[in-house]
């Protein structure tokens, strides 16, 4: 049975193993030898940090000031990052991994610094309404997938900022749900479709759009496997992420639906997920899903780091939703 003192236990050990895979230079990851997503995976370890750091039994040691100096490093103009060490030219960078800079900076009370990267991405919104990923590296047709412009709307209402095109933007998300409930699916946006569904239903949700927030909370329930977890597999691919990661994001988009620990597919999914916490603190991530191409070797890596902060962000929320009831 989930309990707030439950997830706050596996919280503490989540962030002392974050904390070990910390490197020198303040950055965090899964492997020191695999640098490809370096700035994504500090980004969301802070983000973890930022999430527990006042709840659970923490002591940080500087970990945050130093993934933070780490990072400041890293931004570019307008405070925003790519998500690694695959070369870019100045102008480019991930808008999703600096949205979710923005939203840790918030949570550990940087608004200062928050806002000068919101501003920026306020200026970088299309009129049309969505926000697009600014990097070379990302094939053309997806980089305005539902999930881009969720993060950059979550990053905004965590600093209460309206975008200049609010509207544009909540039209965008409800054009891109499918009728099935979900926002589709695709391998660069680690092949699940609860990737591209929980920003995109928690932005729609903040809004008041009851109506596809629960045509998603219907799609993750009837999508969910008999033992509690959820798992896609998009064939023609080398690796996968794992069942923990897909399992932590469908949870995250019910909690936005505000589907709470009462009901029995969260209850049983919740209860799977805690149960898949390895011995280190950790969860397994699977390794990013890319195709049998040799374009996409240097994208290789595990994903243990985004999958356990995902993990900590739905462990949250749900106590946050059992403590409000």
């Amino acid at each position: 049975m989930f309990t707030a003192a439950k997830a706050t236990e596996a919280a503490a050990a989540a962030l002392r193993w974050l904390q070990g895979r910390q490197l020198p230079d303040g950055s965090i990851v899964d492997d020191p030898e695999t640098l490809v997503f370096q700035e994504w995976d500090t980004v969301n370890a802070l983000k973890a940090i930022g999430t527990w750091h006042r709840d659970a039994p923490y002591t940080d040691g500087g970990t945050t000031a130093a993934a933070l100096e780490f990072l400041r490093h890293k931004a570019k103009p307008g405070g925003m990052l790519s998500w690694g060490v695959l070369d870019t030219t100045p102008d480019e960078y991930c808008t999703e991994t600096s949205s979710e800079y923005v939203s840790a900076l918030t949570m550990l009370d940087r608004e200062d610094e928050a806002r000068v990267g919101a501003e920026f991405l306020c200026s970088q919104q299309l009129p049309e309404g969505p926000w697009a990923e600014v990097h070379s590296h990302i094939p053309k047709a997806f980089q305005t997938e539902p999930s881009v412009t969720g993060f950059a709307l979550q990053a905004l209402l965590g600093l209460d900022m309206d975008p200049p095109h609010l509207k544009e933007a909540l039209d965008f998300l409800v054009a891109a749900q499918r009728p099935e409930g979900h926002f589709g699916i695709n391998w660069y946006y680690y092949g699940t479709h609860y990737y591209l569904m929980r920003p995109a239903v928690a932005a729609l949700a903040e809004f008041g759009h009851h109506a596809a927030v629960a045509a998603a909370r219907d799609f993750t329930l009837s999508d969910q496997r008999s033992d509690g977890s959820w798992f896609h597999q998009v064939e023609g691919f080398g690796e996968y992420s794992s069942p923990e990661q897909h399992t932590a994001l469908a949870l995250g988009t019910l909690a936005h639906a505000r589907t709470g620990t009462d009901h029995p597919a969260v209850r049983s999914g919740l209860a799977w997920l805690l149960e898949r916490q390895r011995e280190n603190g950790s969860w397994d991530g699977g390794s990013y899903p890319y195709p049998e191409t040799s374009s996409y070797a240097s994208f290789r890596a595990t994903q243990h780091i985004f999958t356990t902060a995902q993990v900590l962000s739905t462990l949250k929320r749900f106590a946050e939703l059992e403590a409000a009831t």
